[in-house]
């Protein structure tokens, strides 16, 4: 072979096998998958997760996110200040959840459940259906004393009063007790009377003509009634008759049960004829005024059942009816008075007692949806409506009256859909939570 032929003529570059050319290119193809296999372990080896080393990647491991201590649905994967207060974002451990574990799953507009996550929220599902029931007006209230019990004991003769039995307010008296005893001059000669009377009639004989029989049968009668006009009790004149001395301190009894509720007598005081004694009460029955707003009067009237309950006796319900409707509207408070009748034998209830009342007005036939189904925010009302297995979105609806633990629709929704009865102040918070990116401001809140 010819060393000159070997080597490269004037004018050309080098020449190389063939084969260096593909053993070439592969290699640098190699080089650059290496990194995709070696890069997740370099990261791992430099910035070790809490659950690498115990041999279950993805399951258990937990995730480093960053909050705003003052709005909870600013959440971001790295560290830095709130957008909205400028608040240092604090971070917080959570376990990410395994790739087959229950999770909420956010669609636009909604959430979704997995079944054991509805199991575990205790989501129930309840149709939209046209109901019948009746509605509940609540309404706060006042006891009063039943005006038709109350009764004003006054002085039947003239005298002083020389002893009290009933001496202070709030007493409670039964009719026929002892309440005072008086000295009068009148009554000692009304006595007098009455024992002539009896005597003469006692020694009309049967020779007397009848004309003179019946005159002072007459008188004694008459003798007797005075007393008895006069506030002496049976008994009493029974003790006369028997005793035949007339009494100069008389007691006088009462003529009515209740409780005192003005004393306006003092022992010593002199009283004429009609001059005011005691004002009494009976707690029997008693009034309960409530206050109804111009918008619930199409709702109520005379008859209504109704339900009162206090925090002086929590779980007592006490029942009656409306009984009266205020003819006027107070023009201050633009609210109308309305009168409950209530027994009140056990005297539980006292008059001017705060008390809590639910008026139920006539049946009404509506669109419903279950009470926990309509979750309130602000001047808005909304529901979960399902929309698949497992999925809900919100839906704004127009609610009417209440009752028998059910809400009239107004309009938001039709007949047949189902709604979340419960948990849907869960499916609420997670789907807001969702719908806000991170690090914003909370454009991207549900509407």
């Amino acid at each position: 072979m010819d060393p000159q032929n070997s080597l490269p003529k004037k004018g050309t570059g080098r020449r190389f096998p063939a084969w260096i050319a593909p053993v070439a290119v592969g290699l640098l193809m190699v080089a650059a998958v290496i990194p995709c296999f070696y890069l997740p372990a370099l990261r791992t080896a430099i910035h070790p997760s809490p659950g690498a080393g115990n041999g279950k990647h993805g399951a258990g491991a937990v995730a480093v996110t960053y909050v705003c201590p003052m709005h909870s649905f600013i959440v971001t994967d790295h560290p830095g200040a709130c957008s909205i207060c400028g608040m240092t974002l604090v971070s917080q451990e959570r376990a990410a959840p395994a790739k087959d574990a229950p999770c909420f799953v956010h669609i636009p507009g909604g959430v979704t459940l997995t079944p054991e996550q509805a199991v575990l929220a205790n989501v129930a599902l309840a149709k939209v259906v046209t109901r019948v029931f009746s509605t509940e007006t609540p309404a706060a209230g006042k006891v009063s004393w039943d005006e038709r019990r109350l009764t004003r004991i006054s002085a039947r003769i003239s005298g002083r009063v020389e002893h009290l039995y009933a001496d202070f307010t709030g007493a409670r008296i039964i009719n026929g007790q002892p309440l005072l005893d008086i000295y009068s001059p009148d009554l000692v000669s009304a006595q007098r009377e009455y024992l002539l009377a009896l005597e003469g009639a006692e020694q009309t004989t049967e020779s007397s003509t009848a004309e003179s029989r019946s005159m002072m049968t007459g008188m004694r009668d008459a003798s007797r009634a005075r007393l008895a006009l006069w506030g002496l009790s049976r008994k009493q004149i029974t003790e006369l008759e028997r005793s035949r001395q007339p009494k100069k301190i008389v007691t006088i009894n009462a003529t009515a049960s209740g409780v005192i509720m003005e004393r306006l007598v003092t022992a010593g005081q002199y009283v004429n004829e009609g001059t005011p004694l005691f004002s009494v009460g009976s707690l029997a029955t008693v009034w309960v005024f409530a206050e109804l707003y111009e918008s619930d009067l199409g709702r109520i009237e005379v008859g209504s059942p109704s339900i009162v309950t206090t925090e002086a006796f929590p779980g007592k319900v006490f029942q009656g009816k409306v009984t009266f409707l205020d003819p006027a509207i107070n023009p201050e408070t633009r609210t109308l008075k309305v009168r409950i009748d209530l027994d009140n034998e056990r005297g539980l209830l006292k008059p001017e007692m705060f008390v809590k009342v639910k008026l139920r007005s006539r049946k009404l036939r509506a669109l419903a949806v279950p009470e926990g189904a309509v979750i309130f925010s602000g001047d808005r009302s909304l529901v979960w409506v399902a929309s698949g297995p497992g999925a809900f979105v919100p839906k704004n609806i127009t609610v009417g009256h209440k009752g028998d633990g059910y809400y009239e629709v107004v309009s938001g929704l039709v007949g047949g859909e189902s709604v979340a009865a419960s948990g849907g102040f869960l499916l609420d918070g997670e789907s807001q939570l969702k719908s806000t990116p991170s690090g914003s401001s909370g454009e991207g809140k549900r509407p």
